[in-house]
């Protein structure tokens, strides 16, 4: 038996959570080594499909085993990878997508074989790290359906104006978290638990909250990160109005009497630098962000 060595892929720092592991099996075809692997997989999209399940339970472990007619220990990193950046994907589910990516702190992985007369069976095991537990996650979703149905929106109400309840919501409700902000337990400050639950986050938490509240509306939304004029890191939200993607910075307008972060266009929020994954051509071809600021 051979094993690989451990590999690490971190996010933010967090806390370990223990939930119930699950097994995924896997069938594998063997075909031109030019293809990524995780393209030779038929049952790929049910095995992703899996691993985002586990996510949002919190599972402890994942561990996906198969057999191969060959020696791919080498390409088992990567395969990893492929296979966690796809249960990240955006879907409709407000608990998916850039819920899970920014309220878990990456994960470790093992990778290991055992070869049986030229047939290597093979096991990846995957380790996620959470910021929350998932006790924690039900209280989230029961305090904001509670929210939402006090929000009263009807079949009329426009997506502007639902955009403009909510975000008065966590702008009025939401306070940074300047004390805990550099404490070991700071993780915690950046869930949209912290921002229910103490009404205080930082940037990450005022926009996880955000992201959720306007997915749960049936609102096109977006966690982004980037730097600011403030900030070498933050956080900040998108959403879809008319067709086009307009930015929103909670964290900065909350408390405030006026707004000067709300549904902004590229041309006047020049402080608001976006990192290179959300300047690609396929980010901006699949959220188009308006030049102008949004006019009702």
């Amino acid at each position: 038996m051979r094993t690989r060595n451990r590999t690490m892929r971190w996010l933010f720092l967090a806390t370990v959570v223990l939930a119930a592991g699950i097994l995924l099996p896997v069938s594998l075809n063997r075909e031109q080594k030019s293809v990524p692997l995780s393209q030779r997989i038929p049952n790929n999209r049910e095995v992703v499909a899996a691993i985002r399940k586990g996510l949002r339970e919190h599972s402890r472990q994942l561990t996906i085993s198969f057999n191969y007619s060959g020696n791919i220990l080498n390409e088992l990193t990567e395969l990893t990878e492929a296979w966690m950046e796809e249960a990240l994907a955006e879907t409709s589910d407000p608990t998916e997508g850039d819920y899970i990516r920014y309220q878990y702190a990456g994960y470790e992985s093992t990778s290991r074989y055992v070869q049986t007369d030229g047939v290597y069976e093979y096991t990846v095991v995957i380790i996620p790290q959470y910021y929350t537990y998932l006790v924690q996650e039900e209280e989230v979703t029961q305090r904001i359906e509670a929210l939402m149905a006090g929000f009263g929106f009807e079949e009329s109400t426009s997506d502007f104006e639902k955009v403009q309840t909510i975000y008065d919501y966590v702008c009025a409700n939401v306070r940074y978290d300047y004390v805990h902000v550099k404490h070991p337990t700071a993780a915690l400050r950046s869930t949209a638990y912290s921002a229910l639950k103490w009404h205080t986050a930082t940037c990450q938490g005022y926009s996880v909250l955000l992201y959720r509240m306007l997915r749960m509306a049936g609102l096109n939304a977006r966690i982004v990160t980037g730097s600011t004029s403030e900030d070498s890191f933050h956080a900040w939200n998108l959403v879809e109005l008319d067709g086009q993607h307009y930015q929103l910075d909670a964290t900065w307008d909350a408390g405030e009497e006026s707004y000067a972060c709300f549904l902004k266009g590229t041309a006047d929020f020049a402080d608001h630098v976006l990192d290179p994954q959300f300047q690609t051509a396929d980010f901006r071809t699949a959220y188009p962000l308006a030049r102008n600021d949004y006019k009702e």
